[in-house]
């Protein structure tokens, strides 16, 4: 059966734990007609127990003048071009399989109503009782128009509670009048719509289109581009980069030359005392500990504290208890 673009129906979606939903939307051209097809997808929701209801649009031409001093206009109203459904997954599922196919089958059955006035219209019987005297091409337009519309609503009553006993049609009555007995007399031809019929092979396509779909299982293509390797040593990465001559030289920081004695001068502007410590930022460059040399320090003898200036005390003496030091005389 070809189905026409009467719902569009997206993926459902998990409402709750073990309850599913979905939000159908009618693309109509005609406000009218999309509002039947939400009336038989309600009257659908009702026959497979799953919920409905009519969600809600907001106006955007609303305003708090429009509706106090202007022309009355709501801030919004019902859609009836969506509908929002919720149940059980498989009740869902048998719902959504059957909802294309009653829409198509109801659809088809209120057209070949209107073919029926159609023939009615062309025929003897209705010239010969007078019914159309009055009627010019355009008001028999929306005659046909309405009739089709009220038996597609009959036929929508009839999904749930089943048809009535077809009455016969009235010769003194126009026939756009008796649409509801069109429709009937289509139902019994036609043998109507079975609003519970669902083939399990559509119903599991619908349950698999419920379950989540889990990344982690997703096997990504194979990919033949082959990937940059990192260097694991410096001595790769050199390799890697290209001949020694090409690489930028970095120029080793220049070392304090000692001074005469084994001093090492400190730098400009510091004591020896108030020089930053090696490696910190602002200071000079570190002296390597193999020379065992600070900066501001000498490796010669220390001078004796109570040495005069110019002066230095002989290791082997030690100064007398009065507290006087040994003078000594330099050669």
């Amino acid at each position: 059966m070809t189905s026409r673009p009467y719902v569009e129906i997206p993926r459902p979606y998990e409402f709750s734990p073990a309850l599913f939903g979905v939000e159908l939307s009618f693309p109509a051209s005609i406000r009218k007609r999309a509002e039947q097809h939400q009336h038989i997808a309600w009257e659908l929701a009702r026959i497979h127990d799953v919920e409905a209801h009519t969600p809600f649009k907001v106006n955007p031409r609303w305003s708090v003048y429009e509706e106090n001093w202007g022309n009355d206009e709501q801030f919004g109203g019902p859609d009836y071009r969506r509908l929002k459904v919720y149940g059980k997954p498989r009740s869902l599922a048998r719902y959504l399989t059957a909802l294309q196919r009653v829409l198509t089958t109801v659809e088809r059955l209120a057209t070949r109503a209107a073919r029926a006035f159609g023939s009615w219209r062309r025929s003897l019987l209705a010239q010969a009782e007078g019914h159309l005297e009055y009627e010019d091409p355009t008001t028999l337009r929306i005659r046909a128009k309405d009739f089709r519309s009220t038996a597609l609503t009959v036929l929508t009553g009839f999904l749930a509670q089943g048809p009535r006993e077809a009455d016969h049609r009235l010769s003194s009555r126009p026939l756009w009048e008796q649409a509801d007995i069109v429709a009937a007399e289509v139902w019994a031809e036609t043998g109507g719509v079975n609003a519970w019929e669902a083939p399990e092979n559509e119903v599991q396509e619908q349950l698999q289109r419920m379950l989540p779909i889990q990344l982690s299982v997703v096997e990504a293509p194979e990919s033949h581009e082959v990937s940059p390797q990192v260097p694991d040593t410096v001595e790769e990465l050199l390799e890697l980069s290209g001949p020694a001559e090409q690489a930028p030289v970095e120029a080793a920081p220049a070392m304090p030359t000692p001074a005469p004695g084994g001093c090492v001068p400190a730098p400009a502007g510091r004591t020896a005392a108030g020089s930053r410590p090696p490696g910190r930022a602002g200071g000079t460059a570190p002296v390597p500990r193999s020379a065992g040399l600070r900066p501001g320090t000498c490796r010669g003898r220390p001078r004796s504290p109570a040495a005069p200036p110019g002066r230095l005390s002989h290791p082997g003496t030690a100064p007398p208890h009065d507290g006087r030091a040994e003078r000594l005389v330099t050669a």
